[in-house]
């Protein structure tokens, strides 16, 4: 991963004062039938933020919670920086200053220069060997023959371009794999999907963006948009797209759940919808799920994955925790029944299968 010189050499050599994450008891897992699905399959998070490294103030992600997803069987994490975080605070400057939760309006610049640092924690992360960079589908093949986990750089909301395309193409070349153009405010890309309401889809910036991204093979994230925004990126995208954390409306009227007409549409595109393990929303392992059948049921097994939201939420389901234990999920849908081939899809397979279609079928 490049990065912009000075400013980037800036955030990577000052001082870092964050706690320590706690360390966890992670249990390896035991179930030979999960352990032999990972021997020919990609097992995929498709959202978090592990270590909160895009809030707290940490040098990198932590190599115990590198070890939470090695010991879990996942290979990849796409790792999201929530680059709305200059506009709402909640997160620790490099110099230790917390900037309280709030409504702020950031200097021209500050809210790139804020995606670029937490974009460079991400690099350390790699540097230091914990991780490798996922920059292309054929890195993370040789990563998981290796026994290594590789970490792919995101965006959660794409407000760190400050409707700039030159900014997309920096991040690009700095390591930036996924882009997910919403998060908790309209920006200069489109609407977002929660209260307060605003209609609308794409602006003309984030049509930009979107032709751009698939472009340069960047794969194009939807959680957080509302129904225009995402029905103007299926629309517009040669790709398939994602949506990669959520529930959906058919058992939670959560603003954060999909309709069955969007899980239609994002099928039909070829995209993946991803159930997320939230706490607030979900008991537990058996009912998460209940809520990946009911995608499989109305969109098919080839468009329902994993994303996790870790360390981006307050609560984890019953059988998940803290601990992140993916491979409880597997062995339910096993349980039920479900084929080694349909349980290695929903783990990991049709993720990685729309990255190596958006990257030109990538094989390594």
């Amino acid at each position: 991963m490049r990065f912009p010189g000075i400013l980037i050499s800036v955030f990577l050599f000052a001082a870092c004062t964050a706690e320590t994450p706690p360390v966890l008891e992670i249990e390896p897992v035991t179930d030979p039938r999960v352990l032999e699905i990972h021997e020919t399959t990609v097992f995929a998070d498709m959202h978090a933020h592990p270590s909160r490294f895009h809030r707290e103030n940490v040098e990198s992600i932590a190599e115990e919670e590198i070890e939470v997803y090695r010991r879990s069987t996942m290979d990849l994490v796409v790792a999201n920086i929530s680059s709305d975080m200059a506009y709402d605070g909640d997160y620790t400057n490099r110099d230790g200053t917390f900037v309280e939760e709030g409504k702020y309006k950031p200097e021209p610049g500050e809210t790139y220069a804020l995606a670029a640092d937490r974009l460079a924690r991400l690099k350390h992360t790699v540097d230091l060997g914990y991780a490798v960079h996922a920059d292309r589908p054929a890195t993370v093949l040789e990563a998981r023959r290796n026994g290594q986990v590789a970490v792919l750089p995101a965006l959660e909301g794409a407000d760190a371009l400050e409707g700039n395309i030159e900014n997309l193409y920096s991040m690009y070349d700095n390591g930036l794999r996924l882009i997910q153009l919403i998060h908790f405010r309209n920006n200069e890309l489109g609407h977002m999907q929660t209260w307060p309401y605003s209609p609308g889809g794409l602006t003309e910036f984030g049509r930009e963006v979107v032709l751009e991204a698939n472009r340069l093979g960047l794969i194009i994230d939807m959680a957080h948009a509302n129904h225009e925004t995402m029905m103007d990126i299926l629309a517009l995208s040669e790709h398939p797209v994602i949506f990669s954390h959520g529930g959906v409306r058919a058992y939670t009227d959560d603003d954060r759940a999909v309709t069955d007409e969007q899980i239609r549409a994002i099928a039909e595109n070829g995209g993946v919808v991803g159930i997320w393990p939230h706490g607030r929303h979900i008991s537990d392992v058996a009912e998460m799920v209940d809520y990946i059948e009911h995608v499989i049921e109305v969109g098919s097994i080839d468009h329902v994955g994993i994303g996790s939201d870790l360390r981006g939420i307050s609560s984890y389901v019953v059988g998940f925790d803290e601990e992140a234990r993916f491979h409880a999920i597997a062995s339910e849908l096993l349980n039920r029944e479900y084929s080694a081939e349909d349980v290695g899809k929903v783990m990991g397979g049709n993720f990685f299968r729309v990255w190596q279609v958006v990257t030109g079928n990538d094989q390594g």
